[in-house]
């Protein structure tokens, strides 16, 4: 795989998984990583991470745990059973919660015999769009900077964010930027987006793409050439 395919997510945010399935057939070889996020997870469940793994993704598993220590414990020790790569918390958790994330996800995998999944910490949406740039860029850093004390791998940061983040924290810690978009690419709900390059330019370590992609005409030319912008 290419550097570029290698830090590609593609969001497969689906409501049926047929039509999910048949987007990840027509991407096999082109990205990673598969997301499986809320929609497609609450049609299909645990079923789609197999699936998409038996297609050959990693499986970045983005539903953002946010609740008591023990359930978030709980709910990422049943993840790391799945063998998924990646995993989501909210980072604005309290310290334990964040903690027991990693307890879950070390006994999840140890039971299971696989690969421990990096815990992602999620800063700060990327659809919030109000109030000052400095103030949200000072809330993602603060939230990175607990992500780190706390143990977690990296963070889900919006490409504004990532170079003030990565000023604070070096490599190996991750940031991974979702609200990636060509330059001619509508917005949609998304506020703070940016290009390939630009948010790899900014100290991203993986991008997720989704509509740009999933919903162009011709989702595999989108995703090649959107692989070529990463590579330039």
């Amino acid at each position: 795989m290419s550097s570029a395919v290698n830090r590609l997510i593609v969001a497969f945010d689906e409501p049926e998984l047929s039509k999910a399935l048949a987007l990840g057939r027509q991407l096999r070889g082109l990205a990673r990583y598969a997301k499986i996020g809320s929609i497609v997870f609450t049609a299909a469940g645990p079923r789609a991470i197999r699936r998409f793994a038996a297609l050959g993704f990693s499986i970045f598993l983005d539903l953002k745990f946010h609740d008591i220590p023990s359930t978030v414990e709980k709910s990422c020790r049943a993840a790391a059973r799945q063998g998924v790569s990646l995993l989501t918390v909210h980072a604005c958790g309290q310290p334990q919660m964040l903690e027991a994330a990693l307890t879950g996800a070390r006994t999840g995998a140890r039971e299971a015999g696989v690969p421990r999944p990096r815990v992602l910490g999620v800063t700060v949406l990327t659809s919030v769009g109000e109030g000052r740039a400095s103030a949200i860029t000072k809330t993602a850093v603060e939230r990175a900077l607990q992500a780190r004390r706390m143990g977690l791998d990296g963070v889900v940061a919006s490409p504004h964010e990532a170079e003030a983040i990565r000023r604070r924290i070096a490599r190996p810690f991750l940031i991974v930027c979702p609200g990636i978009r060509p330059p001619d690419a509508a917005k949609g709900d998304q506020r703070r987006v940016a290009t390939p390059a630009a948010a790899l330019a900014h100290g991203a370590d993986l991008l997720v793409v989704g509509r740009p992609i999933t919903q162009a005409s011709r989702p595999r030319l989108a995703a090649q050439q959107l692989l070529a912008a990463m590579e330039a």
